[in-house]
């Protein structure tokens, strides 16, 4: 990365935690909760004499300090730049902090209706949410209490999801405790309603801020240094066909037939084991993972969304940075067929890549599972509503679109009106024309 691209992005990143100091002041002002991480501290500024930016700035010093206790030699070698560059960043958060709450308590009424209260608070999250997905388009540092959690997680082998759960959980029985303290156990300062909301809506908004926000990155890079990674990378470029489906209609048997008339190789749960080698995890649990239990739980509050996907600890982004990989090597060494696994969006820049997502009405679909699956009415009808929830959570988590949208693809069939043969038949054509005139060109 060189000297211009560097100061770029931490540019970027000081904008961010400006950004996000001013959306912790806002939420702060909504006075319906603020966020967990700053619930104990705004309680403490209530009823020690000391400013949310002041305490906020002696908590992440000593997170800080934390951090650097909890490693080991080597480890402390490998990460004391990471660690030492969160304070120069402390000191700008808490100032936009106190800063925000300056501007808000000297331009905002004091007390006001419940509605602005909620409106101030969705605001502010918003804010927050933005100001993160630009310090991880920055991708240069994290703040202290994100890394924090990220160190013990590494350390106790834990999901970051999980720690990241109990670290929060913590402070906000901190911050209730505090409260009942302070006041002799007659109320609750700083947690409500927007402490609960902060928690689980902030992950989410920055996954859906994410892709449409990109393009930033564009303007990140050195031009110079981008043109020379680009000479010395070379790209192979195969035929690749992937299928996205509603369940009960058939994806995988049409996937295979296509494959098998077009002398392709067939992708589909056969990738699990090479999911697993990549991401070092066993096959048992690339298997429960790709069932998509839970995505919108995951979506929520289980992913470490502070960083890009590739420096994720989560065990989601784990698999889903690592199904990228092993999509784009098999599409880089030979003609395939791909089902599923947001194959369409990872291989996006592919130019020899036909993107197929396969429909059906509800009755069609049902008697499809009814014949091939053997499964009762009942179950059917259920799978096909969950799996197609979690596919659409999952698509929509990964890559910010809908996962129906025509736009994903270059043929959306019917295969309710058209059947199984007809179908194969229809994607081996359009596929196979629109391959041979790639390649002419």
């Amino acid at each position: 990365m060189s000297k211009k691209e560097l100061i770029k992005r931490y540019s970027l990143f000081l904008f961010s935690v400006l950004i996000n100091g001013f959306g912790i002041a806002v939420i702060t002002f909504a006075n319906v909760g603020t966020t967990p991480i700053s619930s104990s501290n705004y309680v403490l500024s209530l009823h020690c004499g000391l400013t949310l930016g002041q305490l906020t700035f002696i908590f992440n010093v000593l997170l800080i300090i934390a951090q650097y206790l909890l490693l080991n030699k080597q480890e402390r070698k490998q990460q004391i730049y990471n660690i030492i560059m969160q304070v120069p960043i402390t000191v700008p958060f808490c100032l936009a902090i106190d800063l925000g709450m300056f501007i808000l308590r000297n331009f905002l009424p004091e007390e006001f209706a419940y509605p602005f209260h909620l409106a101030l608070l969705i605001t502010g999250t918003c804010v927050l949410a933005f100001g993160i997905t630009l310090a991880v388009i920055a991708d240069v540092s994290m703040v202290s209490g994100e890394y924090f959690v990220k160190i013990v997680a590494q350390k106790t082998n834990k999901e970051f999801g999980v720690i990241k759960t109990i670290f929060d959980v913590s402070l906000v029985i901190l911050a209730v405790f505090l409260s009942l303290i302070f006041t002799g156990f007659t109320q609750i300062d700083g947690v409500r309603e927007g402490t609960l909301i902060g928690a689980l809506c902030v992950g989410p908004l920055v996954r859906v801020f994410l892709p449409r926000m990109k393009w930033i990155s564009v303007y990140l890079i050195d031009k110079k240094d981008n043109k020379q990674t680009s000479e010395i990378q070379t790209h192979t470029f195969c035929n690749v066909i992937t299928i996205a489906r509603e369940y009960g209609c058939g994806g995988r048997v049409i996937g295979k037939m296509v494959a098998e008339k077009l002398g392709y190789e067939f992708y589909d749960t056969n990738l699990i084991e090479l999911i697993a080698k990549e991401s070092g995890l066993s096959k048992q649990t690339v298997s429960k993972n790709e069932g998509l239990d839970s995505a919108l739980l995951y979506e929520m509050i289980m992913q470490d969304y502070s960083v890009p996907l590739n420096k994720s600890i989560s065990s989601q982004d784990m698999l889903f940075v690592a199904s990228a990989k092993v999509i784009r090597n098999i599409a880089s060494k030979h003609n395939c067929v791909i089902v599923g696994r947001c194959a369409d969006y990872i291989l996006k820049d592919n130019p020899h890549c036909y993107n197929v997502f396969l429909f059906a009405d509800i009755k069609k679909k049902l008697e499809f599972c009814l014949k091939q699956y053997k499964e009762a009415h009942d179950v059917a009808l259920d799978k096909m509503s969950q799996f197609d929830k979690k596919r659409s959570e999952h698509y929509l988590h990964y890559t910010g679109k809908n996962i129906e949208d025509p736009h994903n693809y270059q043929m959306c069939i019917d295969v309710g009106n058209l059947g199984l043969d007809k179908s194969c038949e229809l994607i081996c054509s359009l596929a196979k024309s629109r391959f041979d005139a790639e390649k002419s060109k």
